[in-house]
């Protein structure tokens, strides 16, 4: 597709966006503004859009989502104790999102604070597969 030999150079070391993930990000963006741009995917229209990020995330990349999932389930079933945890200064996560979807949320919703502790807890009460901690 590149002729020029200092562009081919330049850009051996990127892959080649997927068309699929082409067609992905225009439809999610294109339902993102069809809703009315919600500012939260904790909203009812927001539900949706993030609903629909996470099915487009599992169709694309079903390898990656048993992968992902596969971890979560090491996770909780090696999970320490609270006050063990809190005794060795671990530091605690309530709420573990793929790489993909935590891209998608800062994208389509900005001034949406997915790390807060209240925030986490409804996306984990709301969306199961994101819970990282046994007791929440």
């Amino acid at each position: 597709m590149v002729n020029d030999p200092r562009l081919k150079e330049l850009l051996k070391d990127y892959e080649e966006v997927p068309k699929e993930a082409i067609i992905a990000s225009k439809m999610l963006s294109d339902m993102y503004i069809r809703v009315g741009r919600p500012s939260t995917p904790l909203s009812e229209t927001g539900a949706k859009v993030m609903n629909l990020i996470i099915a487009v995330w599992e169709d694309l990349y079903p390898i990656e989502v048993a992968q992902w999932l596969d971890e979560r389930k090491s996770h909780l079933v090696s999970e320490m104790s609270i006050s063990t945890q809190v005794s060795q200064r671990t530091g605690r996560s309530l709420a573990s999102f793929p790489w993909p979807i935590y891209q998608m949320i800062k994208k389509l919703f900005p001034l949406f604070k997915v790390q807060d502790r209240n925030t986490c807890i409804k996306m984990v009460k709301k969306w199961p597969m994101f819970k990282f901690a046994n007791r929440i």
